[in-house]
């Protein structure tokens, strides 16, 4: 960790591999850290819970146990290796435990890698919907997944209800001869297979699919979701 007194806290963290931070300047010269920001009760507790993807809750740091800090994933930045060997720099000691150094790095690469959801909402949602979309498939006779080619998930913070949209292609719904008849079969199947495996999970949380023509849907659809990345076992999207 380092103290730097232009943040409003004065503390960011080094969250760079230990190759890379060990590695020297002239072949590694920069590191990345990720300012550790004073949160809200309810932001904080969000954290703690592993509710959010923009923030990690940070345990209690020596002088500053008054602050509940929490590391603020939107302002990961990278800074010279060299700028840690300034006298108004000060180290501390990093006060995550291995468990919790494990869930930061998992929370990093979820943000890192674009991975919108929390563990809770991978395990209870996510899982499911992967599992529904495999039994679908199997029964799609009518070739219908051939013609999806975007997924994507809505997901609130503190709400149950989830929106699953799949986008459709229109040539290749001409091309593989697949009518809205067949394509609200295969809805049907999806909706079906959902309120299995998210029942089986024992969610609590609530999925609702449905799909849109990809040269018709609204814009505001694709901004309110997240992409998943599903075996739909149609183009690569």
């Amino acid at each position: 960790m380092t103290e730097e007194m232009r943040l409003p806290s004065g503390l960011c963290a080094v969250i760079s591999q230990d190759c890379d931070i060990r590695q020297l300047p002239d072949i590694e010269p920069y590191v990345l850290v990720c300012p550790l920001t004073e949160v809200e009760d309810k932001t904080y507790k969000e954290a703690a819970d592993g509710m959010s993807v923009r923030y990690f809750a940070y345990p209690a740091v020596e002088d500053r146990e008054h602050m509940q800090l929490a590391a603020d994933g939107r302002m990961i930045q990278s800074i010279e290796k060299t700028a840690l060997l300034s006298p108004h720099v000060k180290k501390i000691e990093c006060p995550l435990t291995a468990p919790k150094r494990a869930e930061f790095r998992a929370w990093l690469g979820r943000r890192l890698g674009r991975d919108a959801f929390p563990d809770e909402v991978v395990r209870q949602v996510v899982n499911p919907i992967e599992q529904a979309v495999k039994r679908a498939r199997e029964k799609d006779v009518e070739n219908v997944f051939s013609c999806v080619i975007w997924a994507g998930l809505r997901w609130t913070p503190g709400k149950p209800y989830c929106s699953l949209v799949l986008l459709t292609d229109p040539a290749l719904r001409a091309q593989h001869g697949v009518e809205s008849a067949q394509l609200e079969l295969m809805l049907g199947r999806l909706r079906k297979a959902l309120n299995h495996f998210v029942g089986k999970a024992g969610s609590d949380y609530s999925v609702v699919a449905n799909t849109h023509d990809a040269t018709e849907v609204p814009a505001s659809v694709l901004l309110e979701h997240y992409e998943l990345a599903l075996d739909l076992d149609a183009v690569t999207f």
